[in-house]
């Protein structure tokens, strides 16, 4: 068995971990004294490299136990597929002599198994709970390296930047939420270098897919019980239901995708939601229901520069409303041409006006992402904005 497409072991099953340390060592002393990343490091510790100094050792403090009951309390979700990483991966981790650690989002610790000797030589190092080991805290290693990638890490020996580290072969791989797509945390196998095997990045990988899919199971759920929540409305008109991440569990006389942006500070009352236009929010166990609304009065503001954006304002008095939409500076171009001209302007004018627009392809194409981002602010045949637009 070999690393899946995508996944690059430290070393293969056929080398030599001393051999291969005693090379490593020499790449490392060559950075620490020139500061220069030599060439035969890997790709990911050489950009790993890059993004440092080897200024000389550094350490991590670990927080109080307060501090580490709180994170651990605010890891709900990532604290539900321990018992999952624990079954996966903790057996490997005692025949291997390894230890299993999982970090929060940011990088601190929270759950630290293992057999005795090797939690001692990791205590040791500061590699502890709640001691934060981002890169920046203390250099290359595979549970920063691996947040700074977004993607599974195996760091072995002296690829580490700690000199202290370069007797370990960590292997790390991110956890994340599907929900709102971002990261829950580090999963890590460490141990002596001597452990070292490529089949650890793919079984580290693999546990970590399979608690991603465990908690996206959940989701669907959730996603059922918020649909369920929202029988009363059926019939009722035009609507989308959605649970608090924009993640849709029901739609009726809507063409949406999956999943829809709604604002952070979605309220009851009117907002304004890309990919659906003007709505009614109403809150339900879960989520919200959208009610398609066309009464109220929608302005528009595209704002260039370099935070290119349109600023969209519902309502008025306290059931007023503003939400942001950031653009490219190719749409915050192309929304600004159509401020200038409300009657519209089709394909041939378009490209007659935007600087290097090739073709009525790649117009259409700009007009269809857009329009996915303003939702009924964009209309075509003419392609015109329906409301009140003015830029800044």
């Amino acid at each position: 068995m070999s690393p899946a497409p995508g996944l690059e072991a430290a070393l293969t099953a056929f080398e030599d971990p001393a051999a291969k340390a005693r090379d490593l060592l020499r790449l490392h002393r060559a950075w620490a004294h020139t500061h220069e990343v030599p060439a035969g490091a890997r790709g990911v510790v050489a950009r790993s490299w890059l993004r440092q100094t080897p200024e000389g050792d550094r350490h991590s403090s670990p927080i109080s136990d307060a501090a580490l009951a709180s994170r651990r309390e605010r890891s709900a979700l990532l604290a539900s597929v321990v018992p999952i990483l624990k079954e996966r991966l903790l057996p490997l981790a005692h025949e291997a002599g390894n230890e299993l650690v999982i970090s929060d989002d940011e990088g601190y610790p929270l759950w630290m198994f293992g057999p005795s000797p090797v939690r001692r030589r990791s205590d040791g190092l500061g590699f502890v709970e709640g001691a934060r080991w981002r890169e920046g805290d203390v250099g290359t290693n595979a549970l920063g390296t691996a947040m700074e990638e977004r993607r599974p890490v195996q760091i072995f020996g002296p690829e580490h930047a700690r000199e202290d580290q370069h007797a370990w072969v960590c292997t790390s791989a991110p956890v994340t939420d599907r929900r709102a797509r971002t990261p829950l945390g580090v999963v890590t196998l460490s141990g002596a270098f001597r452990t070292a095997h490529p089949h650890t990045l793919m079984l580290v990988t693999m546990a970590v897919r399979e608690a991603v899919d465990t908690l996206a199971g959940e989701h669907d759920r959730d996603l059922r019980r918020v649909a369920r929540a929202s029988e009363a409305y059926a019939g009722s008109g035009r609507f989308v239901v959605v649970d608090r991440h924009g993640w849709v569990a029901r739609a009726e006389g809507f063409g949406v995708g999956e999943r829809v942006w709604v604002p952070g500070s979605l309220h009851a009352g009117s907002v304004w939601v890309p990919e659906i236009g003007q709505v009614r929010a109403e809150e339900i166990a879960g989520g919200w229901v959208l009610h398609e609304e066309r009464s109220v009065a929608t302005t528009v503001e595209v704002v260039r520069g370099p935070s290119a954006r349109v600023v969209v304002r519902t309502g008025s008095g306290s059931d007023a409303a503003t939400v942001e939409i950031p653009l490219s500076e190719r749409h915050a171009e192309i929304v600004a041409l159509l401020v200038e001209h409300p009657e519209g302007l089709d394909t041939g004018a378009l490209m007659a006006r935007l600087a290097g627009a090739t073709t009525p392809v790649t117009i259409r194409a700009e007009m269809s992402r857009l329009r996915k981002r303003l939702g009924g602010l964009l209309e075509s045949r003419p392609y015109r904005l329906t409301a009140t637009a003015h830029p800044r």
